[in-house]
């Protein structure tokens, strides 16, 4: 069974910003699959360049500190 994916956390470094969405909704209620061109897609509509941030899918919303 695949994990749910109900996070997107972006690096942005043009901007210097980490910025999280709650996807959980498109996920759970729309039937979104986040594969990794709907998210760019997203990611780009939301003003994201990029080429110069990093980004990825996950289940919760935690923070861990090292």
């Amino acid at each position: 069974m695949k994990e749910t994916m109900n996070y997107i956390t972006v690096l942005d470094f043009e901007t210097g910003k980490v910025c999280q969405y709650d996807i959980g909704f498109q996920v759970n209620k729309l039937g979104w699959n986040p594969d990794t061109e709907s998210c760019e897609e997203y990611l780009t509509d939301k003003g994201h360049n990029l080429s110069n941030c990093e980004w990825m899918c996950h289940k919760t919303n935690t923070i861990h500190h090292g």
